[in-house]
């Protein structure tokens, strides 16, 4: 409610002609601010609904229909980018899951790959998921420009941690996977080197 109030306040003081440079400068400022500060709100409230929600809503899901909703959802970054992409889910086609987790899980890791791709090469995405015995494995691999998993190991799964100067990320987007494949109980790990892309590894804890 009080950011409501300050966002609106903002509104108002842009219908207002003002002629001091510096008081236009001041309320630009702040304008920011309101607003990234609405949007750290809005990253929190969608962490906090995650970890509290005590029972999540799950079903069997093919990951191809998954996978297709969220191509069709990023055609404009595709089209953007032209990157190779290779999807398998023959050995596991299916797994007992919440939808929506899923579909943020594959937007998540997708728009990374695009969005850290190396600018010497074309973007090459591949997943695959493998049937394990007590669970499902999805590996999500890309030869973007990675990072140094050694130098970076306790902070890369972080809440709004950086590690490329990108002025589109707010590192959030691996916490977000992070919170939803622990709140089904399943787990997630990174594999990468420096300019030598990145891997992720989650396992689907089965029904």
């Amino acid at each position: 409610s009080p950011i409501s109030n300050l966002t609106n306040l903002a509104y108002l003081l842009e219908k207002i002609p003002i002629e001091n440079n510096n008081l236009k400068e001041i309320l630009d400022d702040s304008r920011t601010s309101i607003r990234v500060l609405n949007e750290t709100i809005d990253d929190l409230t969608e962490i906090l609904i995650i970890r509290d929600n005590p029972s999540v809503e799950q079903e069997k899901i093919a990951f191809s229909d998954i996978f297709e909703n969220i191509l069709q959802q990023t055609s404009y970054l595709i089209e953007k980018e032209k990157p190779r992409i290779v999807s398998n889910f023959e050995d596991a086609p299916s797994i007992f899951y919440n939808r929506v987790y899923l579909e943020s899980i594959f937007l998540n890791l997708l728009t990374n790959a695009l969005k850290f791709r190396s600018p010497s090469r074309r973007p090459e995405i591949t997943i695959t998921t493998i049937d394990r015995k007590d669970h499902v494995l999805l590996e999500f691999q890309d030869n973007g420009i990675g990072l140094d998993i050694r130098r970076y190991k306790d902070r890369i799964f972080g809440l709004y941690q950086r590690f490329h100067q990108h002025t589109d990320s707010k590192g959030l987007g691996l916490y977000l996977v992070k919170s939803q494949v622990e709140a089904l109980g399943g787990s997630i790990e990174a594999k990468s080197k420096a300019g030598q892309g990145m891997t992720i590894l989650i396992r689907f804890k089965k029904e």
